[in-house]
């Protein structure tokens, strides 16, 4: 699992189908070569094309095709899509600092925006879809976005959602490594990004 919500030039992407930059691209494929070694069952992305993009690049010559899973898509941020971060704190100052440092209480209804509880939902029931889908899987890869990386991965914690705010987001291409077993979820690796080192 690997992408991050991004802010290129300071702007909120969320469900904006924003391509991969340079460096985006660069870092795709860095991760792609850290893992051209691993046997994936399936490889999975949403549909936003910097996720898509990302999955092709560590896919590389495998003959699987990249299948979409849009239940683990970006949050959407409704009319505040592509905004200024600057802008966007002109209009909703309270809601910017929530959204960063207190997301229980980040409440986009005015904009027409999802909320953090919002994807909490979407991802707890696309998690159990995931999991009927690749029971018979050993290895999935599945590429996806980091407002929604955040809640999923606080979630499989276990952790109580007054905690959300705490957990960390997951660095831009880092994969994270997640064994599902006899109904439980453990969290092996966790925003790796040992690949990166050359272009730090």
């Amino acid at each position: 699992m690997g992408k991050r919500f991004g802010m290129l030039k300071k702007r909120f992407q969320g469900l904006s189908d924003s391509p991969l930059t340079e460096l985006g691209i660069t870092q795709a494929k860095l991760l792609g070569e850290k893992l051209k070694d691993i046997k994936f069952d399936k490889f999975y992305s949403t549909s936003l094309k910097r996720a898509y993009d990302t999955a092709n690049y560590i896919k590389g010559n495998r003959k699987q095709k990249v299948e979409i899973f849009d239940d683990f898509v970006e949050i959407s941020m409704g009319d505040m899509e592509g905004i200024k971060q600057e802008d966007f704190k002109k209009l909703y100052p309270e809601q910017v600092k929530n959204f960063f440092f207190n997301q229980l209480e980040y409440n986009p209804s005015s904009f027409g925006g999802e909320s953090f509880l919002e994807v909490r939902e979407r991802v707890i029931r696309g998690l159990n879809k995931f999991i009927e889908l690749n029971k018979n899987y050993e290895r999935v890869l599945v590429v996806s976005h980091g407002a929604t990386l955040k809640t999923l991965l606080h979630y499989i914690s276990g952790k109580d959602i007054s905690t959300l705010s705490d957990e960390a987001i997951p660095k831009n291409t880092s994969y994270t490594i997640v064994k599902y077993e006899n109904g439980k979820f453990e969290i092996i690796d966790f925003s790796n990004v040992s690949h990166l080192e050359e272009i730090k």
